[in-house]
């Protein structure tokens, strides 16, 4: 009986593992993509773009981080000074018995100082 609970307790060990293993990559790209948008946001305040460009340039810096971004997914709205951007993407999760979508939305705004 021992013996069988410490196999099913590796098993458990096994599983929850291998889901970390699949899910973590994507968390952490959106990390990173959620502090990209942050720094664009500021340096195209001070430097400002079309809202085509900034959506452009977005799109290609995500996919440095392997997140499949269209232009269409971001909204860049200004008002008054200040400049947001917002994006809304999912990506699929390929599991053995389970595959399934995280949904992720990111979203940052930023005051211009110099007005």
């Amino acid at each position: 009986m021992k013996e069988l609970k410490s196999i099913f307790g590796l098993l458990v060990l096994l599983v929850g593992g291998f889901v970390i293993y699949k899910i973590l990559p994507a968390y952490w790209s959106n990390f990173q993509v959620d502090r990209m948008i942050g720094e664009q946001a500021i340096i195209f305040t001070n430097f400002p773009k079309s809202d085509d460009e900034i959506k452009l340039v977005i799109a290609q810096k995500a996919d440095d981080y392997d997140v499949p971004l269209a232009p269409e997914q971001i909204v860049v709205a200004r008002n008054r000074g200040s400049l947001s951007i917002s994006l809304a993407y999912t990506v699929h999760i390929e599991m053995p018995f389970h595959p399934f979508d995280l949904n992720f939305k990111n979203s940052t705004t930023n005051q211009n100082v110099m007005r």
